[in-house]
């Protein structure tokens, strides 16, 4: 069996307690997101997703902070083709995985809201930006990959493509978010790890295999990860209180400017969220969706005690996930929290394996 890797999320845009206030109770800041990352590295973390958008700090310069301040943490950088060329892409990721000794991830975000674009000044359709994203990850892995080539590509041309410097990894592992058929495609194609919001297991799995059997085409093989938040205490019935605490003092304009976005994304993965709103948030194993009533992306979590939380991520890793990106609020403390009652349950099932397979 692969090995479950676990990483965390910064939060670049602020952080608390209580989440779907018009302001966050901690403001993010340089020294908040060194602290986030360093507690995160010592509660056993493998990375640490760095988040991209309008709302958020420019994830390149929060990579390269972090990777200057852990040892062992990999940063899982997201980016948006067509904001910077990508030679220019190309070479911030071999600087910084050159700087970080080889621990660096991508995260290719193609962009889910075109009113968010079109504050950033790209109005591309959705469809294109897949195009787009396609051509910009040629580029880059040519010149990952490669020394003196021309690219001719419906977006970018290239003459005499060189990388200086180069990268120690030959070429840096892409994770990539998509459920519309020509985000699969992309990633089908260019991308390492197949990453998934939390929804019901069924739902993740058939996508799985869907990506999966585009990928073959490809004559290629992909990983799996899912993005969830956890929320953990001793009791079940703690961890529930704890859920309907972080939302308790939910700003009604915030709620409403959720349920706009959800109107006018086109994002596939995004209407998917927008569907687990209904009732009392809950579904499968442990799971509840009442985060994505304030907040866009990534909108489920997995609630119980330590063991109940170990069976709901269990569940998607039986359909076939690998990889992990939890997060908790506040995130500081609940990285340790998670880091000290969750992984070690994980740890513990690996060790028993591999002495099984041994």
């Amino acid at each position: 069996m692969s090995r479950i890797r676990f990483s965390w999320f910064t939060p670049t845009n602020g952080d608390g307690a209580h989440i779907g206030l018009k302001k966050p109770e901690r403001e993010p800041s340089l020294e908040y997101v060194v602290k986030v990352a360093q507690m995160v590295e010592k509660s056993g973390f493998d990375g640490i997703l760095v988040p991209v958008g309008t709302p958020y700090f420019d994830s390149w310069m929060v990579g390269s902070a972090i990777v200057h301040n852990t040892n062992t943490l990999r940063p899982l950088i997201a980016i948006r083709p067509g904001f910077i060329t990508p030679s220019l892409s190309a070479k911030m990721a071999s600087t910084l995985d050159l700087f970080s000794g080889g621990r660096l991830d991508i995260n290719i975000v193609a962009g889910g809201s075109a009113h968010e674009l079109g504050q950033d000044g790209d109005f591309v359709d959705h469809d294109t930006r897949y195009t787009r994203a396609n051509d910009f990850m040629e580029v880059m892995n040519r010149l990952w990959e490669e020394e003196h080539f021309d690219h001719d590509g419906p977006h970018y041309q290239i003459k005499d493509g060189l990388l200086v410097p180069k990268n120690i990894q030959r070429r840096i592992p892409a994770f990539f978010g998509a459920s519309s058929d020509a985000g699969k495609d992309a990633t089908a194609r260019y991308g390492d790890v197949y990453l998934q919001w939390g929804e019901p297991v069924e739902e993740v799995r058939a996508q799985i295999e869907d990506v999966n059997r585009r990928a073959a085409a490809y004559g290629r093989t992909m990983e799996h990860g899912i993005r969830i938040h956890v929320i953990v205490r001793e009791t079940e019935e703690e961890a529930w209180k704890e859920a309907d605490r972080l939302v308790s003092i939910v700003d009604p304009a915030v709620e409403a400017r959720m349920r706009e976005y959800y109107k006018e994304s086109d994002s596939v993965a995004q209407s998917r969220m927008s569907v687990l709103l209904k009732g009392d948030f809950r579904f499968g194993k442990f799971k509840w969706a009442g985060i994505g009533r304030v907040r866009k992306g990534a909108g489920t979590a997995v609630v119980g005690t330590p063991e109940q939380v170990r069976e709901g991520l269990q569940e998607y890793i039986d359909a076939g996930v690998t990889h992990f990106i939890l997060s908790g609020f506040p995130h500081l403390e609940e990285a340790e929290r998670v880091g000290k009652t969750v992984l070690p349950l994980f740890n513990q099932n690996q060790k028993e394996s591999s002495l099984q397979t041994n």
